[in-house]
């Protein structure tokens, strides 16, 4: 009975560790071959999103990651209103006030939800717990476990990134991520940047 307690606690403990470890990865990647010019340095970041909170902390979380790695980057929500629509014509008055070189947008791109069901176990009591006594088919019964079947949500969460020159309003570089059961919406946002600024640092577009 203790041996199955124990075996049923760590298969739960192990499918909550499991389901609460964001994972990110890059599932596609392009480049335009054509770009000969040095890496950006400067560059304006626009979040896509319904809630204006969303895009406000997107925005400010890949705004923090750029300049810890040396370049310097603009927040749209910080020069744009939250009631102004995200159009071309607002976005180029922005770029020309604010003299930058690049602009990234990134926006959501899938968002899938899967429910995964863990079978039921059951066990009985060991054939040594039987010792010959006419009670013994009664104490095995009193050995016996079960443990119902488990659900559990899985989330993955899709966003894609683009990075056009300023100055052509060319894309130069884009990028689309896939993250697992994220913890949160900061934790998605932390995984997913960080992701895309390596993969910008190793095609040589930052400094």
């Amino acid at each position: 009975m203790k041996r199955l307690f124990k075996c049923a606690t760590f298969a739960i403990f192990a499918s909550l560790l499991f389901f609460s470890c964001a994972t990110t990865k890059i599932t596609e990647t392009w480049k335009d071959d054509g770009y000969r010019g040095a890496p950006f340095s400067d560059l304006f970041v626009i979040g896509v999103a319904k809630e204006e909170n969303t895009r406000r902390s997107f925005e400010n979380k890949f705004v923090e990651k750029l300049q810890a790695a040396g370049v310097q980057a603009v927040a749209s929500s910080s020069v744009m209103p939250s009631d102004q629509k995200i159009e071309k014509a607002a976005i180029l008055a922005a770029i020309e006030k604010l003299d930058v070189d690049a602009v990234l947008v990134t926006r959501l791109v899938s968002l899938e939800e899967e429910e995964i069901r863990s079978p039921s176990t059951s066990e009985y009591g060991r054939p040594d717990d039987y010792q010959g006594r006419y009670y013994g088919d009664y104490s095995t019964a009193y050995g016996y476990s079960h443990q119902p079947a488990q659900y559990t949500t899985s989330v993955r969460v899709g966003l894609e990134t683009k990075l056009h020159d300023a100055g052509t309003e060319k894309p130069i570089w884009a990028a689309t991520s896939k993250t697992a059961n994220p913890k949160s919406k900061i934790k998605l946002f932390d995984a997913v940047i960080e992701a895309f600024v390596r993969d910008l640092k190793k095609n040589k577009l930052l400094p």
